[in-house]
């Protein structure tokens, strides 16, 4: 179901001729913090989220590495947003599906299958967050890496 749907976004992105941007190696599209008025979509590429906790250590959060809202965590309502966390190119290049968060949201509220991605795209957020909470305060850091390797490395 989340396979259909994120085609469902990217094939509806690509119809209305939403324009792309391409970031190179180890550059950063969005920084945690800044305000930003644009909702980016993964379109191809592998990226890392992150974000810097307060003793400067970089914390990070997730791997992308197939098309998906990079972030979608504010008040639809809002023409600029705080972006909640650093996201950093990790393959070649990738490239990305760039709207403004406006415009997307009017876009969402006038189409079904767009409301079905979004509802989908909370409901596997706050899951995977739930997860991630349960790892690190049940195993340690030490069990939280290996569930996160076990997760992602296949």
């Amino acid at each position: 179901m989340q396979t259909d749907n994120v085609h469902y976004l990217v094939n509806f992105l690509k119809n209305k001729k939403i324009p792309t941007i391409t970031k190179e190696y180890h550059t950063y599209l969005t920084f945690h913090g800044l305000k930003a008025a644009n909702v980016y979509i993964l379109k191809e590429g592998i990226i890392k989220t992150s974000v810097i906790l307060q003793d400067g250590r970089e914390f990070n959060i997730s791997y992308i590495s197939q098309p998906d809202v990079i972030s979608l965590l504010h008040d639809e309502a809002l023409q600029y947003d705080e972006q909640p966390f650093n996201v950093r190119i990790e393959s070649t290049d990738a490239t990305f599906y760039q709207i403004n968060r406006v415009k997307f949201w009017e876009y969402v509220n006038a189409d079904q299958g767009l409301q079905d991605y979004v509802r989908q795209y909370y409901r596997h957020r706050l899951s995977e967050n739930f997860s991630r909470v349960q790892r690190l305060t049940m195993n340690g850091r030490l069990g939280a890496l290996a569930n996160f390797l076990k997760k992602h490395v296949h």
